[in-house]
């Protein structure tokens, strides 16, 4: 037998009465738990999703027509938290898959990025000792990736004294380049 007849006990909630929430925590966690428990399969995970489901009802009492509307908005509450308690459970499990088919993978990824840094390296370092008018250029448009209409305004010279400062520069670059062993098909990629 209830403590409450319906009408009290959703004056009672709409009230924030600890009581009523006492009341509602035993008349329903084990069925909460049950249900979520049914579609998760981890009566740990389970009890925390009742438990949450009962607080968040409880942070934010709203006002019932019904025990049965009451009753739909927890199990609501308590299916949203199990399913998103899945879909985390298989984003970890995937990420986890993907960390250990990289480790396996690795041995060839790491000795590629070694090899990709020496070259950024060396492309880095040449860029370095380009004459100033060039350097500059050549650090504006590929590494801070500005515009071209944008680098002439800045250094105050014409779109068509740009284009030749810049064709000049890689110019010299891929020269300087080709000669320590970089392939002139990366070298196209890299300044198209």
């Amino acid at each position: 037998m209830s403590p409450y007849e319906e009408d009290e006990l959703l004056a009672a909630i709409a009230a924030n009465d600890t009581a009523a929430y006492s009341h509602l925590y035993d008349v329903y966690y084990n069925t909460l738990v049950y249900f979520s428990l049914s579609i998760i399969q981890d009566q740990h995970q389970a009890e925390d999703i009742a438990t949450e489901s009962l607080l968040k009802l409880w942070q934010s009492p709203n006002r019932f027509e019904s025990i049965g509307k009451l009753r739909a908005y927890l199990f609501t509450l308590a299916r949203n938290a199990s399913l998103n308690y899945l879909k985390h459970l298989r984003v970890r499990e995937k990420r986890s898959l993907e960390i250990s088919e990289q480790e396996q993978g690795d041995d060839n990824s790491i000795a590629s990025l070694m090899a990709e840094s020496e070259l950024m390296r060396l492309i880095y370092q040449e860029i370095a000792r380009l004459p100033d008018n060039y350097r500059e250029i050549v650090e504006l448009l590929y590494l801070q990736d500005m515009p071209s209409a944008d680098v002439a305004a800045r250094l105050d010279i014409s779109m068509e004294n740009l284009r030749q400062r810049k064709a000049r520069a890689i110019k010299e670059l891929k020269t300087v380049l080709l000669k320590k062993g970089v392939s002139s098909q990366f070298l196209s990629i890299l300044f198209f």
